[in-house]
């Protein structure tokens, strides 16, 4: 059991404010494609059959995921947001051969100057917080007063939150600066015009090879700042034709709902750089978890009322899963007021609730190869100002039993219940996991002991958890 797993998965209660409106001309990609980059590419264009793609079937690629909020932890993107874009990023890179997967844990910084950063702050960022042989992926506020960039020099990439909704397209279009690709626009970034500017010509005199993105399947480009499709222009290149630069490529600055494709050449250069420039991520561990989750997740508490006493929500583990999302919220509406990603199956409710207000609920299981949210379950419940003296959530009351209690050297485990895989785990009153291990029960009545010699003094909970039970007790250990 990887103890790292739960411990750096679990994040804080947030309350998400309400998402700004964007206006697509006001911010682009703050890339600079570097000459060693160009000069690389151009290598490639030369060449474009050597190392091109090294498998016949599907990449996986390592993502770190890193979520930046203010220092007080406020402010960061939401994550059914980053779940519903990493899922839309793996339909895109789909026909590239490209399968990106969550290399847990999902990493949160709390940093004022880098949630709202310059490029020098940004690059303290990454180099601080970048991990090993993955594709580093950071959600900030404002990323150099860009919707996103791709830095060279840290290898990395930097995602303005307002940039990330669903169906935006700011991510895709990063990762391929990430694997090589320049702007369709390439020379007429910040209002300059380059000196050998791309002719529309294709064919004899063309110079699509040498000029723009030296992609000859990419249409010429000037237009470097954000547009509405379809072209409507009359601008011309050097030789009087008119442009008509193709809005459906990831790498152009059209509007996100005209962007659907990489061009054939856009793509192997993607192939070719991973083959030559980033063999590390395909080097990395491979992925773990299953793409096949359980559809049968069941929420075990609330069953409509929240107590005072018991601020928790408890779930089943499903087969395939690795992690959860959980969400609460009110009853009606689309607010969050709590949202995390954990390997547990229990979250505790950190926020306010009036007595007889109705929220919901919502858990969906994930692995690191399957982020989709096919799977949830959403409940409605009631939050009351009274007590409830249920400790055993699955409703078996006698199930499970502690002895001695207060405990000083070693505790006895009973368990009454139905053959099966339990998790045992002890925390201690902060919620932090000092103990955890599996049990196999063979049904009936057992018994099985676990040490406490090494506890400090104090409260301890005791969770055992199966497939569709879930109890706990409270432990004293007193030496």
């Amino acid at each position: 059991m990887r103890k790292w797993f739960f411990a750096g998965l679990m994040l804080c209660s947030f309350t998400h404010a309400k998402a700004q409106s964007f206006n697509l001309s006001d911010k682009g990609c703050a890339t600079v494609t570097t000459s060693q980059e160009m000069q690389d590419l151009a290598a490639y264009i030369a060449n474009p059959h050597v190392k091109a793609k090294t498998t016949a079937g599907v990449d996986s690629i390592p993502l770190s995921i890193h979520i930046v909020s203010k220092t007080d932890g406020s402010g960061r993107y939401r994550l059914d947001h980053l779940l519903t874009v990493l899922c839309q990023l793996n339909t895109r890179y789909k026909p590239v051969g490209f399968y990106f997967y969550v290399k847990w844990p999902v990493h949160f910084i709390k940093n004022t100057s880098y949630y709202v950063h310059d490029h020098w702050s940004g690059s303290q960022m990454m180099s601080q917080n970048n991990v090993p042989n993955t594709t580093n992926v950071y959600f900030v506020n404002d990323p150099a007063g860009a919707c996103g960039y791709y830095t060279y020099g840290e290898d990395a990439v930097a995602i303005s939150n307002n940039c990330s909704a669903p169906n935006s397209t700011t991510l895709t279009h990063e990762i391929g600066h990430y694997f090589g690709l320049p702007h369709t626009f390439s020379g007429w970034e910040n209002g300059q015009t380059p000196a050998n500017p791309e002719k529309v010509t294709r064919g004899p005199g063309a110079n699509c090879s040498t000029a723009g993105d030296m992609f000859c399947d990419t249409e010429a480009d000037y237009l470097g700042a954000r547009w509405n499709c379809p072209y409507s222009g009359t601008k011309v290149d050097q030789n009087g034709q008119k442009y008509h630069p193709d809005s459906s490529l990831y790498m152009a600055y059209s509007d996100d709902a005209c962007m659907t494709r990489f061009s054939n050449q856009q793509i192997g250069r993607m192939q070719n750089r991973l083959a030559t420039g980033r063999t590390y991520l395909l080097n990395a561990n491979s992925p773990t978890g299953s793409a096949t989750i359980d559809t049968n997740i069941n929420i075990l508490y609330p069953k409509g009322t929240v107590y005072s006493n018991l601020r928790s929500v408890w779930w089943n583990k499903v087969s395939g899963a690795q992690a959860y999302y959980v969400k609460v919220g009110l009853s009606l509406g689309t607010m969050i007021l709590q949202d995390t990603i954990t390997a547990d199956t229990s979250i505790t409710l950190n926020i306010s609730m009036v007595n007889n207000g109705l929220y919901s609920v919502t858990v969906v299981p994930l692995s690191d190869v399957n982020v989709c949210m096919d799977a949830q379950k959403r409940v409605v419940f009631s939050y009351t100002d009274a007590t409830t003296s249920v400790t055993n959530v699955a409703g078996a009351t006698n199930a499970l039993t502690l002895y001695p209690n207060p405990a000083n050297q070693t505790v006895t485990l009973k368990l009454d219940a139905a053959a099966g895989n339990y998790t045992l785990q002890v925390s201690n009153i902060s919620g932090q996991n000092v103990m955890e291990q599996m049990i196999t029960h063979q049904g009936g009545s057992s018994s099985v002991a676990f040490p406490v010699s090494q506890l400090p003094n104090g409260l301890y909970l005791v969770k055992l958890s199966g497939s569709r039970e879930v109890w706990t007790e409270k432990l004293v250990v007193q030496h």
